[in-house]
């Protein structure tokens, strides 16, 4: 069995969130609905191989795209960039041509 790295966490970026609330379905102990349906997250590390499965399917299930496996091993490096505000994680897409 793999661990995963301490850092690697959910993430939503709450400008893609179009409140379908599918990912709330599979994963309903790290995401929850606002009262308009938005995905709020957990922002505690996934801490084993099956939160981090979960978290994943989770990600493949948003119609909209909004949420990311930070520090994912199976992710590209350089595929995002993350700023830190408090409590709230913030995803900037980043294309491969456009990082440097």
């Amino acid at each position: 069995m793999t661990s995963t790295h301490p850092e690697t966490r959910l993430v939503v970026d709450g400008s893609r969130c179009d409140g379908h609330g599918m990912c709330a379905l599979v994963m309903p102990e790290r995401i929850a609905l606002d009262r308009w349906g938005y995905a709020t997250v957990d922002p505690e590390p996934l801490s084993d191989p099956l939160t981090l499965a979960r978290a994943r399917r989770a990600v493949h299930s948003c119609p909209a795209q909004a949420l990311t496996v930070l520090g994912d091993p199976r992710s590209s490096p350089g595929e995002l960039d993350v700023e830190e505000t408090g409590r709230q994680l913030r995803c900037i897409t980043v294309s491969p041509h456009e990082h440097k």
